[in-house]
């Protein structure tokens, strides 16, 4: 994905039915692996903000790394 709205359904295409997505539930090992990388994150912004870096890039990039935003609908949005 590379953020660029797409067209997804042209109206020559109508009728169009839709079926519900089927998604497979999320795996503890998944679950686990994505709690791991956030505080990975966490400690790596603190270390660039330590080290003299610069930290709002570093958030940035964490946030795009974790965070679905520009991807999905996002239900939790961090403070600043």
């Amino acid at each position: 994905d590379d953020g660029k709205v797409r067209i997804y359904l042209h109206h020559s295409s109508l009728p169009y039915k839709t079926k519900a997505a089927v998604l497979a539930p999320i795996t503890m090992d998944e679950i686990v692996t994505a709690q791991r990388e956030w505080a990975d994150a966490i400690v790596s912004i603190s270390r660039t903000c330590i080290d003299g870096g610069n930290c709002v890039d570093a958030a940035a990039k964490a946030a795009d790394e974790l965070y679905g935003y520009g991807r999905t609908d996002v239900l939790f949005k961090p403070t600043k």
